[in-house]
């Protein structure tokens, strides 16, 4: 059975939210969004929310644009799509419903907005779209290393989930603040202390972790040049997959562009 697509709706507010909430578990960001937040955008009339179906009826994925008449210009702010699906199949098909909706509308041109979202040149290419460079500037500053250690733990369980072949404690230390991570075949369980010896203990600041996980810096160089600080049992090849998997070279960060 293909894929359903229909245009957003009121009642889908709670299920969106949800849906936001597992997809940005995967990446990097704030993830500000509310019930009211989807609430709002739901009432909105000029049918520029999509969201797609299975085969079950469940929201699997959604795209919100806008569309700035005076100026004949069409946004595509954001699309979501459930971390079990196909991301670059899904967002394709959002993402022509809202280039086909906003080009009957009249846009004389449209922008796709992405921050470092490594799925995006697979989709808008097709459909006519071309990068281009911004000066935009985006900054980021940590003031609490211990609250930050915590708000990242999400994404760090998350990217430790996906590692097969490898059991263990990891231990996280930023600026003294530890996060401790016990991954079994079955869970990946965040402590907040523990007496036994971590397998790989990662030595960073916090301005460091910030960098890598926001993409400006390569945790493999990092380790080469001393930003990062690793002591381990395990062996180059199990650390070096751990640390790829943890802090991938291509990151994706979200923000609350609406």
């Amino acid at each position: 059975m293909p894929l359903q697509t229909r245009q957003m709706q009121l009642e889908d507010a709670e299920e969106l939210l949800k849906l936001y909430q597992q997809f940005t578990l995967n990446f990097v960001g704030s993830s500000a969004r509310t019930l009211k937040t989807f609430q709002r955008i739901a009432r909105r009339k000029d049918n520029l929310r999509w969201v797609v179906l299975d085969e079950q009826g469940k929201i699997i994925g959604y795209v919100n644009a806008t569309y700035l008449k005076g100026r004949r210009l069409g946004r595509i702010h954001e699309i979501i799509v459930h971390p079990q699906q196909d991301f670059t199949t899904i967002a394709k098909l959002l993402a022509e419903k809202a280039y086909n909706t906003l080009t009957e509308k009249g846009a004389a041109v449209i922008q796709a907005y992405s921050i470092r979202n490594p799925h995006y040149p697979q989709i808008f290419p097709t459909l006519g779209f071309f990068g281009v460079e911004t000066d935009g500037v985006f900054m980021y500053a940590v003031i609490d290393a211990a609250r930050f250690l915590s708000e990242i733990s999400p994404i760090i369980v998350r990217r430790l989930q996906r590692i097969s072949n490898w059991n263990g404690l990891l231990q996280i230390t930023c600026e003294e603040n530890n996060a401790y991570f016990k991954k079994t075949k079955e869970t990946v369980q965040t402590l907040y202390a523990t007496n036994h010896k971590a397998d790989c203990k990662i030595l960073l600041t916090a301005n460091t972790l910030a960098n890598i996980l926001l993409g400006m810096v390569d945790a493999q160089k990092a380790l080469i040049d001393g930003a990062i600080r690793i002591e381990t049992v395990l062996n180059k090849k199990e650390t070096s997959k751990l640390l790829s998997a943890i802090f991938p070279k291509k990151q994706f960060l979200a923000l609350d562009y609406w």
